[in-house]
């Protein structure tokens, strides 16, 4: 008797269109949601305890791709300006390309600290700009003024110190990669488990 209800249990959730879909939902999502997991989070764990390796073998990946991407560039323009009497910019710019990412190959260290100044450069940038707002809001008498002087004190502080230390930034940066990859591996395990709630609910 147990055995036919059970018979019956699985023919009605297969000709459940709800529960088919959901278990071809199933089928497909959760191989790649526990794949992607484990990516994450073995390459965030990898992150926080080799974060000179990691960089290294980032800066190792950008420079390869830059060089493919300079190739193309360069191959791509030399055809436009055999055909179209045109593309020398696309060339110039493809060998560009090319030597940045052998430069990066390369000087893996010091590609590295040029990145890291250029975005404390854009930082200081625009913690500058803030410092200027807060001054004309504390001229102006409005707004939360003391905590925006304060809050662009402090981020030109921060990219001052980046500036001196820019090793440290480049790690920080790194930690911070590993963060938000284990916030996605939890997001996907978190996607697992609801899709498998879901599964099972429809099979009962």
């Amino acid at each position: 008797m147990p055995r036919a209800k059970k018979v019956k249990t699985t023919s009605q959730s297969r000709l459940n269109p709800v529960a088919v879909s959901v278990k071809r939902l199933y089928n497909k999502s959760a191989p790649l949601l526990i794949c992607e997991a484990l990516l994450f989070g073995i390459a965030a764990i990898l992150m926080v305890f080799k974060p000179v390796a990691i960089l290294t073998a980032l800066t190792f990946v950008i420079g390869v791709a830059l060089v493919l991407f300079g190739l193309y560039r360069t191959i791509s323009g030399f055809v436009v300006s055999r055909d179209m009497g045109g593309g020398w910019f696309d060339v110039l710019f493809g060998l560009v390309n090319v030597v940045l990412g052998v430069l990066f190959c390369i000087y893996p260290v010091a590609s590295i600290i040029s990145l890291v100044y250029i975005f404390v450069v854009l930082f200081l940038f625009k913690a500058l700009r803030a410092l200027v707002f807060s001054i004309n809001m504390i001229r102006a008498k409005f707004g939360h003024y003391w905590f925006d002087l304060v809050m662009s004190i402090i981020l030109i502080a921060l990219a001052v110190f980046l500036m001196a230390y820019p090793m440290a930034g480049a790690v920080v940066m790194i930690y911070y990669l590993a963060i938000t990859l284990l916030l996605y591996a939890a997001a996907d395990v978190y996607m697992y488990i609801e899709v498998l709630k879901l599964k099972k609910a429809t099979e009962d």
